[in-house]
């Protein structure tokens, strides 16, 4: 099973493609530290708004937490859970 990248590997990609999670976040009126905590736990709003600032699916990036369509898998996806 592949790996979720690290928040320091998301944060980086932001910044090559010049942004920031607090623009994004700014952007989507959302709080940075919604963001910010969405980098590493299930939050499909912010993976889907991080997924397109970079120009790849989500499940490219949150691999634990999504199937190879981008639904959401595992126990995220018990509609109890999240």
């Amino acid at each position: 099973m592949a790996s979720n990248w690290t928040k320091q590997q998301i944060l980086f990609a932001l910044r090559e493609r010049g942004t920031t999670a607090a623009e994004l976040a700014s952007k989507a009126q959302m709080s940075r530290f919604t963001v910010y905590g969405g980098l590493e736990r299930p939050y499909p709003k912010v993976h889907d708004l991080i997924s397109e600032a970079l120009s790849m699916p989500r499940q490219a990036i949150w691999p634990e937490f999504y199937d190879a369509n981008g639904e959401r898998s595992g126990l995220i996806s018990n509609p109890r859970a999240a």
